[in-house]
């Protein structure tokens, strides 16, 4: 009898970041705000699970779409504007990826 290879669920934001080759795994927390023209400016604390210098994946509850302006922060306070470029959804959950407009970005620097 031979063994079986089961291969592991992925999750939301691992469906997701499959697309950008570029992205790493990051588990780094962010505040995430969501403002449109005539609306008041919405937060979430989100968990960045995956990386690069030019785009994020997280998970988030907020109503993003495709264009959205969004801006996250690192615990550092240190933030850069981005542009919802992907929204994913999966067994009830939504996976955003972001591209960053402020040119590449690094959560280590310091604000």
């Amino acid at each position: 009898m031979g063994a079986t290879v089961v291969e592991a669920e992925l999750t939301c934001t691992e469906h997701l970041a499959r697309f950008f080759a570029e992205l790493r795994p990051a588990g780094m927390p962010a505040l995430l705000t969501r403002s449109r023209p005539g609306s008041v400016a919405v937060r979430e604390a989100v968990v960045v699970e995956f990386a690069s210098a030019e785009k994020a994946v997280f998970t988030s509850r907020l109503p993003l779409e495709f264009e959205d302006q969004v801006h996250l922060e690192n615990d550092r306070g240190y933030g850069v504007e981005g542009k919802v470029v992907a929204v994913q959804y999966h067994e009830g959950k939504i996976a955003v990826a972001v591209e960053f407009l402020d040119g590449p970005f690094s959560w280590m620097k310091m604000p």
